[in-house]
């Protein structure tokens, strides 16, 4: 692990969960086993993801859309230029998107893929990447880019790799592949009362003259 990797797995810690006070005599922990090529990386460890309702009412808009049926039945729409889907909070910009129906009149795609300035977007969070694929079936989402790092943005802090895997259902995210994460420190609000000085302390009193 190199040590941009090492500092970015200790912030995404620190920022998933509470420390708790470790058992001295609980056995050492067994080293993780490596992910096997193409599989999907372990449980996000961090909590600062992008999430949504499954249930929530999607919307996609777009200048062109085109229908095709698969020859098994299945429908797949391609939307093209100025391409944006809606989902509650939650906005994706694109130049492309194919979205995939598990049945004839389906009324919500099952998988969508998203090519060309991908913008994935609530409330802070701002996610920039050249393709994305968003599985409603499993509430995931994967940002990749080819040539340069998948980003996402939020508040004043950043996360970098080759791809980010959300969890869109538990709003935890996963950066994989040359991570870099910058944590800046929010700006103070000038508007916030200034701290209370400490009173200082009393001074000792003196003996009285005569007494002993």
């Amino acid at each position: 692990m190199t040590r941009v990797a090492a500092a970015c797995a200790l912030a995404l810690a620190l920022a998933a969960g509470t420390s708790r006070g470790a058992d001295p005599n609980a056995p050492s922990p067994a080293p993780a086993a490596a992910a096997a090529p193409g599989a999907r990386p372990p449980d996000a460890v961090d909590r600062l993801g992008i999430k949504f309702s499954k249930t929530a009412e999607l919307v996609i808009t777009s200048d062109e859309a085109e229908g095709v049926k698969d020859p098994d039945g299945k429908e797949t729409v391609i939307f093209t230029k100025n391409v944006k889907a809606k989902q509650a909070d939650m906005v994706l910009d694109c130049d492309w998107l194919k979205a995939m129906y598990p049945d004839p009149g389906a009324g919500r795609p099952d998988h969508i893929y998203a090519k060309g300035n991908v913008v994935l977007t609530q409330n802070t969070n701002v996610a920039h990447c050249v393709e994305a694929e968003i599985d409603n079936v499993a509430c995931t989402a994967e940002c990749r880019s080819q040539g340069s790092k998948a980003t996402l943005h939020r508040d004043s802090d950043d996360v970098e790799g080759d791809t980010i895997y959300f969890d869109l259902c538990k709003g935890t995210v996963k950066a994989v592949g040359n991570v870099e994460v910058r944590v800046r420190q929010k700006p103070q609000d000038p508007n916030a009362p200034a701290p209370t000085p400490a009173a200082s302390p009393a001074p000792a009193a003196k003996p009285k003259a005569g007494s002993g």
